[in-house]
């Protein structure tokens, strides 16, 4: 015997459900037996869904055709055909609030490119694999319904957020109202309905209503029953109307789930919480105050942190020096030359247009060999133009163990005239040729006014002092040599001085050449992995340490006393560098990897931040002052 609704065993497909309303729907609809595939720009971690073989994920962008097309396809192939939808997926900017004559071009586009664009695709899609799947059997879908999240903004409107009320306006009254007339076409019961939401409480309006005058004006003042829904009031009415069931003869609506907001004040302070000419300010307060309890659990008022991760993404522009330094071999020949003229004339200008293409230009840094600078003139003023960090790279990709003292030296020097020439100033930052760094070099960079290096790895995600320690000395195992020679510790560093480099940590791992480059000479070079699978390998580096530290570490991390304290600040934040190469990433199958993965970096929002290094090292310096 089915439930009420009687949705059990439909195939339902949710965006949006690593989100606040789109994970409790993906719950309700497991809840009510159904298969379930939850689709996210984000990866949807496991931990925040139940267990269970009905649940099926899928990450990819709503507003790309081929990407939605794919997880579509990906879902249909694990569960079978799809018959509910349920397009939740939207986006909208809440650091700020815009009169329409100052909106930025940038974030009408983004915010329609997602919520129209984005939902209008999925809806394609959706639709086009049903008609797939009637085609092949000769049998329409059972209970084929789509869902769409609307916004009481799309019914009021939003003062400061044009670009999200009237796109929501758009999809609930305009798109459901055309579409309901054309899928009876391809399917005699297909439905679709909106669903409008007022304030819910999610992450997405996280601190918006904390203050309670906030909550009173924005919310509780506009609402008879004098609270902001829970995502539960959300899905259990998308349950409803994507049951055909409860729901088979309601399409073309939007249902309104806002405790019937209206777009006036209802509630004056007065009538709710006194009627005494003589009730203070104070007073008023502390009853509003009060009402929060009603409207928002104490677990939402006490957050943990917003992150702070800071994206370093990296260029060398090794080109022809990569073969004269580290790279040099006697079997070099003009083929191997050619990769690192390929690199300056094809590969920069083709991650100038990426960087262009997502407004990164001047927050990336590019380190450049001298002999790049002096060879590529044309590329690298482009470069320079773009506004990116200069950095330094060595002249001749020279490593650390073919040189003596002086003319390491040497180079560094030439290196800083170099790079003063090209910028007016002096480089800060230096990443030593094949990471062969010294404690040589690191002197020689000290007295040349170098702020940090990137050569180390002492730490993975985090930037530290270079350590001042004698060279570690390889142990002499030769059969006359006593065993109490060697066992023994190595000497602590140093204390850091003013002078002291900070090192923002470099990874064999996080860098595209090693394993997606041939070089004939390096052993552990063969260039065939498949760009999925480094793409796989950063994300999953990304996922572990963005799930480090629990939410509850990082709110006690950042509770008043921590702060006082200073221990436990900023815990969940850390850095996230990529080093990518012209030559590599330029090559046209891998760039498309590399735009792809800056894609799914900027999908956590404003958690994330592009950086440069300079920019980075110097902050926290600044935060980590010594004395000499």
């Amino acid at each position: 015997m089915s439930s009420f609704l009687g949705l059990e065993g439909y195939h339902v497909f949710v965006t949006g459900a690593a989100g606040g309303i789109g994970s409790q729907a993906v719950k309700e609809f497991l809840e009510h037996g159904c298969k379930v595939t939850a689709h996210d720009l984000r990866p949807i971690a496991a931990s925040t869904l139940p267990p269970t073989p009905k649940l099926f994920t899928v990450t990819g962008d709503i507003s790309s055709e081929e990407s939605i097309k794919s997880c579509i396809t990906q879902a249909v192939v694990h569960h079978g055909p799809i018959n509910i939808l349920i397009a939740n997926a939207g986006i909208t900017d809440e650091s700020n609030s815009y009169p329409i004559w100052n909106i930025p071009l940038d974030l009408w586009e983004k915010t329609y490119n997602n919520n129209i664009r984005g939902t209008f695709l999925t809806i394609k899609h959706f639709l086009l694999a049903a008609e797939s799947h009637q085609t092949s059997t000769g049998q329409e879908l059972d209970n084929l319904a789509i869902v769409v999240t609307g916004s009481e903004t799309g019914k009021f409107g939003q003062a400061g957020h044009t670009e999200y009320a009237s796109g929501k306006a758009g999809l609930q009254y305009g798109l459901i109202r055309g579409v309901k007339n054309e899928i009876v076409r391809l399917n005699s019961k297909a439905r679709i309905n909106a669903v409008a939401p007022g304030w819910v409480d999610t992450p997405l309006i996280e601190g918006r209503l904390d203050d309670p005058n906030e909550m009173w004006t924005e919310a509780q003042a506009t609402v008879p029953m004098r609270k902001i829904a829970k995502p539960e009031d959300v899905v259990r009415s998308m349950a409803f109307l994507a049951s055909h069931r409860a729901a088979g003869h309601i399409t073309g609506e939007c249902i309104s789930v806002d405790g019937e907001m209206e777009g006036r004040i209802v509630w004056k302070k007065g009538e709710v919480i006194s009627n005494s000419t003589e009730t203070t300010t104070s007073d008023i307060m502390k009853n509003v105050e009060s009402m929060l309890s009603i409207s928002i659990s104490q677990n939402l008022v006490k957050k943990a942190p917003k992150r702070n991760i800071k994206i370093l993404l990296s260029i060398d522009f090794d080109a022809v020096s990569g073969f004269l330094g580290t790279g040099a071999a006697p079997t070099n020949n003009m083929s191997d030359y050619s990769s690192g003229f390929f690199a300056g004339q094809v590969g920069v200008p083709r991650l100038l247009k990426l960087f262009k293409k997502h407004n990164i230009t001047s927050s990336v840094t590019w380190f450049i060999p001298g002999h790049s600078m002096e060879t590529f003139p044309t590329q690298t003023k482009q470069i320079v133009d773009s506004g990116a960090e200069i950095a330094c790279h060595g002249y001749a990709h020279e490593g650390g163990a073919q040189m003596t003292e002086q003319q390491e030296r040497d180079v560094i020097e030439k290196c800083v005239e170099l790079a003063t020439g090209l910028t007016g100033k002096k480089p800060r930052g230096w990443r030593a040729p094949l990471y062969q760094i010294r404690e040589h070099t690191v002197k020689v960079l000290e007295e040349n006014g170098f702020l940090y290096d990137t050569s180390l790895t002492h730490h993975d995600s985090q930037p530290y002092f270079v350590p001042s320690a004698p060279p570690i000395q390889p142990i002499d195992f030769s059969p006359h040599v006593s065993a109490t020679t060697w066992m023994k510790p190595l000497p602590k560093p140093s204390p850091p001085t003013s002078k002291t480099l900070v090192e923002l940590p470099a990874n064999w791992y996080m860098e595209d050449m090693t394993p997606m480059q041939f070089i004939p000479a390096a052993p552990n070079s063969h260039g065939y992995v498949p760009t999925s699978s480094i793409l796989s390998m950063w994300q999953s580096r990304f996922e572990y340490l963005y799930n480090e530290f629990s939410d509850a570490e990082r709110s006690e991390a950042g509770s008043s006393d921590a702060r006082k304290e200073g221990n436990g600040k900023g815990v969940g934040d850390f850095l996230f560098p990529l080093v990518l190469h012209p030559d590599t990433s330029g090559m046209a199958h891998v760039i498309g990897m590399v735009d792809k993965m800056i894609s799914w970096l900027k999908g956590w929002g404003d958690e994330v931040e592009f950086c440069r290094y300079e920019d980075v090292a110097r902050e926290w310096k600044e935060k980590h002052k010594i004395g000499d």
